[in-house]
């Protein structure tokens, strides 16, 4: 009697057990990834904020012009350096201002922070971390903003992804209370 008692009641529990079961493990793993996402995110912050123009990135060789279909075939672009500037955004820059380095200074670190919009965001908190970094170079780029911009965001694929970016990441933020220029003349 008790082992069909025992049957009945397994057969009315199985199928919920089962579902339950099942979205508890969907629920695991889901906990998992937002987790291991929030990890990413903030170590990609502290990288972006980390991120600084040095002595290092504007004193090395300057970099061989890219060959123009090779550099605009991604939104990345060439960078043999290494150093975070788009090889003909550099080259661009310098050869401009090397009479005026510290327009060039100030250029390269807006066109850094700007560059970092093709390499690091991944979500809001990642394109608002850049968009600080933006926002110091944009204050030290003093009235060559624009001239930076149209280097960095030359094709139409460069602006329309800055543009996606924009619409798919922008949250309210505030400036950091930084100075804004990682290196002074």
């Amino acid at each position: 009697m008790n082992l069909f008692i025992v049957k009945k009641v397994w057969g009315y529990v199985r199928w919920p057990l089962t579902i339950f079961i099942i979205v508890f493990i969907v629920f695991i793993a889901w906990r998992v990834q937002v987790l291991n996402d929030r990890e990413a995110t903030a170590e990609a912050v502290a990288a972006i904020r980390a991120n600084k123009l040095t002595w290092a990135d504007i004193n090395g060789d300057l970099p061989a012009e890219p060959d123009v279909a090779t550099n605009n075939s991604t939104l990345v672009g060439v960078d043999s350096n290494q150093n975070g500037i788009r090889d003909d955004v550099e080259r661009a820059i310098y050869n401009k201002y090397k009479s005026t380095p510290k327009v060039a200074i100030a250029m390269l670190q807006y066109a850094k922070a700007l560059q970092m919009e093709f390499t690091h965001v991944m979500n809001s908190e990642t394109f608002v971390a850049v968009i600080q970094q933006e926002g110091r170079g944009y204050g030290c780029a003093d009235n060559h903003q624009e001239e930076t911009e149209n280097l960095v965001f030359n094709t139409s694929e460069r602006k329309e992804y800055g543009e996606e970016v924009r619409r798919k990441y922008m949250t309210s933020y505030a400036l950091l209370n930084t100075k804004d220029c990682d290196i002074l003349l």
